[in-house]
């Protein structure tokens, strides 16, 4: 297999986007803006978190700029849906100016709808990152579980190893939770067969608003999390999600190529829906802090903090610490 223009000859490139997770917020201020380009999907995941999914809501790409220019501080934007890839044109459109401006961008899509051409255009706008879900080795389990065609996984995966020959960063997540929690390992060299040299972990929480219950006991995440550890490839960048309040607890110590990510969500980033709501996380806080059409400004919202803001600010509450040890 060649070798992947992810993975400079020197080492290990660390994304520039991913690595904005890696600092602890030291101050409360919009950087991050995660943006719902289209609620619609084609996928239908049972662990989905998206906020109004195929609510018929979207934002096409100058609505995006206008907003975008209001922010002079932003550092970097996620592109979401829903399926971003169903609404590509003002997906791709975004990401230009984005990186006209020097602002980090992700793209958070299932992979099914992207072509070589497409990988091609993105690349050439500026695309700095593309995170892709990837929790099953075979098309059967693939499509047992989605509930799609088998061609699907082949697509995907191909889609995967042209991402994996860019400029741009690709980084694939899995959800751990108990459908993956045996497999975590092989995944893991699936993941480096397929050329990405990012792999980040989601550990799975509840999340009341969607009925996910899906989360490993402490002993297995544990044992999950030290044994991918103990097996990272050569080359590789692991990531973890959603263990920063209690990785002491689990002797998880950040190592070369081993990285802890901090929650910024709500913190230091918000998230955008197609009808104007902004909501403080779609995965783990889904509540509306004001409407930009109506009564709030992005450019000084941390400073007029809306009361669902306020109150979430000086609770931090963790849906992944309270899955684990609330009494």
């Amino acid at each position: 297999m060649a070798k992947s223009r992810n993975t400079p000859a020197g080492g290990i490139a660390l994304s520039p986007y991913k690595s904005l997770e890696l600092e602890k917020p030291a101050e409360y201020q919009l950087e991050g803006l995660e943006i719902g380009v289209t609620s619609s999907c084609n996928f239908r995941c049972n662990y989905c978190c998206a906020y109004k999914r195929n609510d018929g809501e979207s934002l096409a790409a100058p609505e995006i700029i206008r907003l975008l220019e209001e922010l002079p501080d932003l550092k970097r934007v996620r592109l979401s849906g829903g399926e971003v890839t169903m609404q590509y044109a003002d997906t791709l459109a975004v990401v230009a100016y984005c990186g006209s401006r020097g602002i980090q961008t992700q793209l958070n899509t299932n992979g099914s709808l992207l072509t070589p051409k497409r990988i091609g255009e993105l690349e050439k706008a500026g695309l700095n990152a593309i995170h892709i879900s990837f929790n099953y080795l075979t098309a059967e389990s693939f499509a047992a579980y989605y509930q799609l065609p088998l061609r699907f996984y082949d697509r995907i995966q191909d889609n995967i190893r042209a991402c994996s020959e860019t400029g741009f960063h690709t980084v694939l997540e899995t959800l751990l939770f108990k459908g993956t929690m045996n497999s975590l390992n092989e995944i893991h060299d699936r993941v480096y067969e397929l050329g990405a040299r990012i792999h980040e972990i989601q550990n799975s929480i509840v999340m009341p608003h969607t009925g996910w219950q899906g989360i490993l006991e402490e002993r297995e995440l544990k044992e999950a999390i030290h044994g991918l550890i103990a097996r990272r490839r050569e080359g590789m960048s692991l990531f973890f999600t959603c263990i920063d309040r209690f990785a002491e607890r689990l002797d998880f110590k950040e190592g070369p190529h081993v990285h802890l990510t901090h929650c910024i969500e709500g913190k230091t980033q918000l998230h955008l829906h197609g009808n104007g709501d902004i909501i403080i996380s779609e995965l783990c806080h889904p509540v509306v802090i004001g409407n930009v059409y109506r009564d709030l400004s992005l450019r000084t919202v941390y400073q007029n903090r809306p009361k669902p803001l306020s109150d979430f600010l000086n609770k931090l509450p963790c849906p992944a610490y309270d899955s684990l040890y609330s009494e």
